[in-house]
């Protein structure tokens, strides 16, 4: 698991406040109650300032997964000046 894939991870079970056992790439928002849209919100926030990063709202409504949010993350990564 890459250094970006474990710091999602983390985020993911804080944020949405599950278990470890509970996390897998394919899980989506209607995987969980806590992904609803306000979940869905601080998520991405979190993920915005762990990364240093801000996503465009086209993407933030596209991300219904966490394979999804590893995707979106990785691709703002690389537009980073310096990346």
């Amino acid at each position: 698991m890459s250094d970006v894939d474990q710091k999602l991870k983390c985020i993911v079970l804080e944020t949405l406040k599950i278990k470890e056992a509970d996390y897998h790439e394919d899980l989506t928002a209607g995987d969980l109650p806590a992904w609803d849209s306000l979940g869905h919100v601080n998520l991405l926030m979190a993920v915005e300032r762990e990364f240093d990063v801000a996503f465009e709202v086209t993407d933030a409504i596209d991300i219904e997964s966490v394979s999804d949010l590893q995707e979106m993350v990785k691709k703002y990564l690389a537009l980073k000046p310096g990346a």
